[in-house]
C-alpha cells in the first residue's frame, strides 16, 4: 500500500474533530487525476493548543487537518506533487466553505478563509509513507529593498490626503490577495472592478478635457463594465480611440472583452465558482491591463 499524507496546521479554529472518509471524485472536481479516481481521502480534524494571542491571558486553539489518500500502486513524484498541492488544496477549501455556510462563521479563534497555494507552499507537511519529502524556505517572497524617494513621496502623498488613493490599484492588490487566499471567485470580481475603475476614470478624464459636461458624463459612468467595452471605436467615449495605437493595447483590450468580462458577469450574476486557473488568468489580463491604460 502506497500513502501520501499532508497536513497544515490552520491559523483558526473549526468546531471539527475525529475523521471522515470521502471519495476523490466527490471533493476534487477543478484539478482531477484519472488514476485516483475512486480511491478514498481520510480527513483528520485535530485541535492544535496556541499561546494566548492577545493581552487577554485566554489561550486559544487552533485546527490542524490532516488528508490522506492511500493508494494500490506508487504513484509518480508529478502525480504526488499534483495531489499534494492542488487537490489537497481543493479539498481544504471545500471544507473550510461548507463550514462557513454550515455555521455562519467567519471567526474562531482568528479570521475563516479560504487557503492559497502560498498556504500550501509555507505551511503544508507532505510525507509519502511516512517520510518527508520537501525542503520549505521560511518565506516564499521577501521584500529588502527600501522605497524609493519618489515612492516615499507617493506614500505620504496618499497618507495625508494630498492624493486620491488609486482605487483601480487598490482593487487589483485585493484580487491578488484573494488569489493568494484561494478566494477565486473573489479575485475575479475585485480584478474586474479594478479595469473597470481604470476605464471609467480614463474616459472620464478625456471627455473632461474635451468640455463635456458632468451632465453628459454621467450616462457613460452608469454603464456596465460590458456596455463600455461595446462602444465603437469612432466613439470619444470608447478606450480604443486613444489607445489602439499602443504597444500591447489591442491584445489585452480583447482579452479583457472577451475572457474577463464573461467570466466576471458568470461570477457575480450566475454564481459561478471559479477555479484558480481561471482566477490566476483573469488576475494576468488586469495586471497587464492596468501597466497599459493610464
Amino acid at each position: 500500500m502506497f500513502n501520501v499524507e499532508v497536513t497544515i496546521e490552520l491559523p483558526f479554529f473549526l468546531r471539527l474533530e475525529g475523521s471522515i472518509s470521502v471519495k476523490y471524485d466527490e471533493v476534487c472536481k477543478k484539478s482531477v487525476l484519472q488514476e485516483l479516481s475512486e480511491h478514498d481521502i481520510k480527513i483528520t480534524f485535530s485541535r492544535r493548543p496556541a499561546a494566548s494571542i492577545d493581552k487577554s491571558d485566554i489561550s486559544y486553539e487552533r485546527s490542524t487537518i490532516m488528508l490522506k489518500l492511500e493508494a494500490q500502486k506508487q504513484l509518480s513524484g508529478d502525480s504526488i506533487n499534483f495531489f499534494a498541492t492542488r487537490n489537497c488544496l481543493e479539498i481544504l477549501n471545500r471544507i473550510i466553505t461548507s463550514y462557513q455556510v454550515t455555521t455562519g462563521d467567519v471567526n474562531n479563534a482568528g479570521f475563516i478563509f479560504s487557503m492559497g497555494t502560498s498556504d500550501m507552499q509555507l505551511f503544508a507537511d507532505i510525507r509519502v509513507n511516512g517520510m518527508d519529502i520537501r525542503d520549505r524556505w521560511p518565506f516564499h517572497k521577501y521584500n529588502t529593498i527600501p522605497l524609493s524617494k519618489n515612492k516615499e513621496t507617493e506614500f505620504k502623498a496618499y497618507l495625508t490626503n494630498q492624493q486620491d488613493l488609486p482605487l483601480s490599484n487598490l482593487f487589483f492588490t485585493n484580487a491578488a490577495l484573494s488569489l493568494e487566499r484561494g478566494q477565486y471567485p473573489l479575485a475575479i470580481l475585485q480584478a474586474a472592478t479594478a479595469v473597470e475603475l481604470r476605464i471609467t476614470q480614463v474616459i472620464c478624464g478625456k471627455l473632461m478635457t474635451a468640455g463635456w459636461s458632468d451632465k453628459a458624463i454621467k450616462p457613460y459612468t452608469n454603464k456596465t463594465l460590458g456596455g463600455k467595452l461595446k462602444i465603437p471605436n469612432t466613439d470619444l467615449r470608447s478606450l480604443e480611440t486613444y489607445f489602439n495605437g499602443v504597444k500591447g493595447f489591442p491584445d489585452v483590450y480583447m482579452k479583457v472583452k472577451d475572457n474577463l468580462t464573461p467570466l466576471r458577469n458568470n461570477v457575480a450574476h450566475r454564481g459561478y465558482l471559479a477555479s484558480d486557473a481561471e482566477a490566476v488568468k483573469t488576475v494576468k489580463i488586469a495586471r497587464d491591463f492596468l501597466k497599459i491604460v493610464k
